[in-house]
């Protein structure tokens, strides 16, 4: 029968884990409407170069290419292990892909020159779905094995487990997974019955109960059944599998497919009998799990293996590409030994000294601000001072005017620590130090303000600039000097918090607020605005009048 092809699939015969077993140096691979191949499309051309015997599949894309015949041709053997003047070409597995399902299934197979020596090789294990890959699954740690019966001291024993689909539905093709639990770690195909059959709505479309099946260990068992239409699928055992001295059946999952999808997931499942445990259950016979993990897509679990082939492949050649090149890098590397060393010196102590001029100007730059600071701060309350007290000496009543001078005084102190901190910290201070001057800060400018302040605490990893601290701590003082000299908020919240990545500063207080939009001048928010601006981040201000003002300051820690 004609089919549109997906894919064609090989998969090399594997005795052991060292080496495919009889994998040709070169083949090709095409397919045909025609048995004799008078007409063909080449999927595959390898015959003008060995390939490497592979212990992965080769994955061809088939583009949708309709044929009824798919022929692989070995132009290039191998020789025969411990016999070099003989030479041999095996298969493990040929697949076949078209709409989701290996249409190659239990196909006939012809090759003309073929050995059959049962149970070991026959052609048509080319196609029996067995191969040495396994279940394509994605381990996990679930404790799930699947379904189990009771436990039989007679192998001749019956027991039956059956899905029902809930409505009659569409099968394309029925799929039994093996269990393998991991504390039989060495029982390939554990539970998996010697004689059985497999019905549908009571109708046989598998029987196998008059001569034993061979355990397919870790691969799943097929039957393609293109047209069927069921509601019930039930598997029946007549002859059960030899446990240690007793007999049981098992099964990890049962899957019915349509359209490549499992519609088994969401079935109803009863049994003769059960062992139920927590590992073994009805529910993990239909769970989409193999004993050992997640079952996943054949045919993209075999493309992804494919594509590890091929870049194994591509590694192996870049590895002996590296050597060549290491070779000739080492006859030169003599050579240009002294050159380069002479060179690094030379770099190093220029890296040094621009390092070292680079501090001086960055510690130049921040004696300028710090004393432009100074100059702003306490040179602006001192002249106040100076100016308040003249007028003090000159008023009969001096009581204002004094306390005035003595409020400002007290600023130009806070000021004063305030920068005495930020020279004192050195050039990278830690951000609970800035939390604490903060603190500090607050405690002077909010005098008969009831506040609060959350921080971070005991968290010494993170750190930031100097320059970054100073920008920070001067943002804090011009808000709460807003706060204490225009606000008249009996409650200020002050929250400090910071990660990896950003800082985050939040003032807000409950006092008469005021019209953001309106103001344009003046309160310091140009202040604010442009300091944030430095420190590369935003800074939002929300006031309304009698509801107090909330300034969020969201800066990068660089």
């Amino acid at each position: 029968m004609e089919h549109s092809l997906d894919a064609v699939i090989v998969i090399p015969a594997m005795l052991g884990a060292a080496d495919a077993h009889g994998f040709p140096r070169r083949f090709r691979i095409d397919v045909s409407n025609d048995p004799l191949f008078a007409e063909s499309t080449t999927l595959l051309d390898q015959t003008h170069g060995d390939v490497e015997m592979p212990l992965a599949p080769w994955f061809v894309p088939a583009l949708k290419v309709k044929a009824r015949h798919v022929r692989f041709t070995a132009t290039k053997l191998v020789p025969k292990p411990r016999l070099a003047n003989q030479f041999i070409f095996c298969l493990g597995e040929l697949l076949v892909l078209s709409g989701g399902r290996n249409v190659a299934l239990h196909a006939p197979v012809l090759a003309p020159k073929s050995v059959e020596t049962l149970p070991t090789w026959s052609p048509r294990h080319v196609v029996d779905g067995c191969h040495a890959l396994g279940l394509p699954l994605r381990a996990d740690n679930v404790n799930g094995n699947g379904w189990h019966s009771a436990i039989f001291t007679h192998t001749d024993s019956t027991s039956w487990a059956r899905v029902d689909l809930g409505s009659e539905r569409a099968i394309d093709e029925i799929r039994l997974i093996p269990a393998h639990p991991r504390d039989y770690p060495d029982r390939f195909g554990f539970g998996f019955p010697r004689r059985f059959k497999v019905e549908a709505d009571e109708k046989a479309i598998f029987d196998c109960t008059s001569a034993d099946f061979a355990n397919p260990g870790d691969t799943a068992v097929a039957f393609p059944k293109p047209g069927l239409r069921a509601r019930r699928l039930q598997i029946t055992a007549t002859r059960l599998w030899e446990r240690s001295g007793d007999f049981v059946f098992a099964l990890a999952e049962l899957q019915a497919s349509a359209n490549g999808q499992n519609i088994a997931r969401d079935a109803t499942v009863t049994s003769s009998d059960s062992t139920l445990t927590g590992a073994w259950s009805h529910a993990n016979l239909i769970d989409g799990r193999a004993s050992a993990g997640v079952l996943l897509d054949e045919a993209e679990w075999l493309a992804d293996l494919s594509k590890r082939r091929e870049l194994e492949v591509r590694l192996t050649f870049l590895d002996i590409e590296t050597k060549l090149a290491m070779r000739r890098a080492q006859k030169t590397a003599v050579y240009l030994a002294f050159a380069l060393a002479a060179v690094g010196i030379c770099a190093t102590l220029a890296f040094l000294l621009r390092l070292r001029r680079s501090r001086r100007l960055e510690m130049e730059a921040l004696r300028h601000r710090i004393s432009r600071d100074l100059h702003d701060e306490i040179g602006s309350h001192l002249g106040s001072i100076r100016l308040m007290s003249e007028l003090a000496l000159r008023e009969d009543g001096a009581s204002e005017s004094l306390e005035e001078i003595h409020r400002l005084a007290g600023e130009a102190a806070e000021s004063m620590r305030g920068i005495i901190w930020l020279v004192r910290e050195g050039d990278a201070p830690k951000l609970t130090s800035l939390a604490e001057a903060i603190r500090q800060s607050a405690s002077a400018l909010l005098k008969g303000i009831e506040w609060s302040l959350e921080a971070p605490k005991g968290n010494d990893a993170f750190t930031a600039s100097l320059e970054f601290h100073r920008q920070v701590f001067l943002f804090f003082r011009e808000a709460v000097h807003n706060i204490a000299r225009h606000a008249q908020a009996a409650q200020v919240k002050i929250e400090l918090r910071w990660d990896t990545k950003r800082f985050h500063l939040v003032i807000q207080d409950d006092g008469r607020g005021f019209d953001v939009a309106a103001i344009t001048a003046g309160n310091g928010l140009a202040n604010l605005r442009h300091r944030a601006e430095v420190l590369g981040g935003d800074v939002k201000i929300t006031s309304d009048a009698g509801k107090g003002t909330r300034i969020v300051l969201e800066a990068p820690l660089s």
